[in-house]
């Protein structure tokens, strides 16, 4: 962990990472507008010392709507991963640890997801949920559930057959028991790096399809919902657009950054 912290840009990726979490999650901190109120005199009103981010169309103040919609946006990303790895490595680790018929089962059902592009995917599940934080957690833990049960599975077979499983086999440990006590532990530094570089496209994800109209019904705030509401705008009032996707965009820097050092410092010879 040395290595890590001595490296300038984690450092700096890691100030950003935990400063939007902050501003998600304790908005009241940095800012006194409503995110809800509209103000018609100051419609789609730029920068100031008065609205640091501008105002959009209603006159709401911007910077109150990112950051209190940075909260919708890392949370439907987080439960997506929660889900979506809690479900994969289950899926992902008995697949490789029972092999058989069972395993080609599951890999055949996989490669039908892969089939499909993420976003096309996540796009169709959505059309047939419909919108709605919860709905969208659940379309997003779909399309990433796969990933997770491919990568995890890549992870297990190497264990399947390791002098400690064949141990713990020949005196009658149970399944349950070898893969939870012997294999689990073994796979989750890594599992937790995936969640990790896998949470930085869940949030792209649920930006992208706020920005398609398929996210978190107005007039709640949303970091794709307000880069969407801001393309109408762009030509006159650009900032509507740009502060919501510069703050998506430092999100999804940060944690690949960190996701990146995090992988170096697992595997120091590549």
């Amino acid at each position: 962990m040395r290595r890590f912290f001595k490296n300038p840009l984690n450092l700096i990726s890691l100030a950003i990472f935990t400063l939007i979490l902050t501003m998600g999650f304790f908005p009241d901190l940095f800012t006194s507008y409503d995110p809800y109120e509209m103000n018609i005199e100051e419609m789609l009103a730029p920068p100031s010392l008065k609205h640091i981010f501008g105002t959009d169309q209603f006159g709401r103040d911007l910077f109150a709507r990112v950051v209190y919609g940075l909260k919708k946006s890392i949370l439907v990303a987080f439960f997506s991963m929660v889900i979506a790895c809690a479900i994969g490595s289950a899926v992902g680790i008995t697949s490789a640890y029972f092999g058989g018929k069972y395993d080609i089962f599951v890999m055949r059902i996989i490669d039908a997801f892969f089939s499909f592009p993420p976003l096309i995917l996540a796009l169709f599940i959505v059309a047939f949920f419909g919108t709605g934080m919860l709905k969208l957690i659940m379309s997003i833990s779909i399309v990433y559930t796969p990933i997770f049960a491919r990568t995890v599975r890549s992870f297990t077979l190497p264990l399947r057959d390791v002098n400690y499983v064949l141990a713990a086999k020949s005196i009658g440990r149970r399944d349950a028991s070898i893969i939870l006590f012997h294999i689990l532990p073994n796979i989750l530094p890594m599992i937790m790096v995936t969640f990790t570089m896998n949470f930085s496209t869940a949030f792209l994800t649920e930006a992208t399809l706020g920005f398609l109209g398929f996210g978190v019904p107005p007039p709640e705030p949303s970091l794709g919902g307000l880069i969407g509401e801001g393309r109408n705008y762009f030509l006159g009032a650009p900032w509507v657009m740009i502060y919501p996707g510069l703050v998506v965009a430092m999100m999804v820097f940060s944690v690949n950054m960190i996701t990146d050092s995090l992988q170096e410092l697992m595997n120091p010879k590549k």
